[in-house]
């Protein structure tokens, strides 16, 4: 029997279920501090969750539709992710919850803090570009 599945899609059901846990454990009883912090790190707001969870939604349904699919998925849906690293780390404010917009930029953050904050959203679209363009360059689509 075949896999239905090409390493690409397995990839986006990968980080299907990893952004659903990102939800999931941002609710999570005593894993955040006074201040709201998951971990002590990252602030996560309710429209943080809703970026997590239709990236994770989304992963799920190119995952399950096809290899292009899934390959289109990790080649654009990181790009606001670094986005959203670059500004934390050059502007001070988040892009993805609209800080940049309505509170403005606040100069760079070169704090140990904002990094260990902003690491997540700089492996995401590196790893997700490389799978997307390295990755989906030298692997062939799954056959049914």
């Amino acid at each position: 029997m075949t896999n239905p599945f090409s390493k690409i899609q397995w990839l986006a059901w990968f980080y299907c279920a990893n952004f659903l846990f990102i939800v999931a454990l941002s609710h999570w009883p005593g894993l955040t501090d006074a201040q709201g912090r998951l971990l002590g790190l990252f602030a996560i707001d309710p429209i943080d969750d809703i970026f997590h969870l239709l990236s994770g939604l989304l992963a799920g349904v190119v995952a399950w539709k096809s290899h292009a699919w899934s390959v289109n998925y990790f080649k654009y849906a990181g790009i606001p992710y670094g986005i959203d690293a670059l500004t934390g780390i050059f502007l001070g404010v988040e892009f993805l919850n609209g800080d940049l917009c309505t509170v403005g930029p606040r100069g760079p953050d070169l704090s140990v803090r904002a990094a260990l904050t902003n690491t997540p959203h700089i492996l995401i679209p590196a790893t997700m570009m490389l799978i997307g363009f390295w990755l989906a360059a030298r692997e062939k689509p799954a056959t049914p």
